[in-house]
């Protein structure tokens, strides 16, 4: 019994170790900078910050990578949840959405913090900086009508 749970122990340990050699390609392009939403809408410095610290790793073209993010399988998760999370909205393509896109977006980032789905819990356990209090959320919140008020009055 307890040399084949030696057995299946170095097993494991060995099927870690090769699984290191196979990493997920990093979410590491260029950033586009004339599509970008810092370089598209009107936004303050405030909120700005809020959107690097809390939204930008997963939806954007440029991830900040933390130094779990290279041990395999962490690295598969975050890997899965970056793909999603550009899915649904990238600020670096934010210009080449349609206006009603945009405005859609807008709406659909506020209701996300202000439900709490965003940021992810599992991203806020290792990211206690990318929190949003109430304060946060309202100001994001009220940034998100302001933009969509001036792209509907946009030409």
């Amino acid at each position: 019994m307890k040399k084949t749970i030696r057995l299946v122990f170095y097993f494991l340990v060995l099927g870690f170790i090769i699984l290191q050699f196979f990493q997920p390609d990093k979410n590491l392009g260029d950033t586009n900078l004339h599509d970008d939403l810092f370089q598209v809408a009107t936004i303050d410095g405030s909120v700005k910050t809020l959107l690097e610290n809390s939204c930008y790793d997963c939806h954007s073209n440029h991830t900040k990578y933390p130094w779990y993010s290279y041990i395999s399988p962490v690295s598969f998760f975050l890997n899965k949840h970056i793909v999603e999370g550009k899915a649904e909205l990238n600020f670096s393509d934010w210009g080449i959405y349609s206006k009603i896109d945009r405005i859609s977006h807008l709406d659909d980032i506020c209701d996300a913090i202000s439900d709490g789905k965003m940021p992810l819990g599992s991203y806020l356990i290792l990211h206690k900086d990318a929190s949003l209090s109430e304060e946060n959320i309202k100001k994001i919140c009220d940034w998100a009508e302001t933009e969509g008020m001036r792209l509907l009055k946009e030409e």
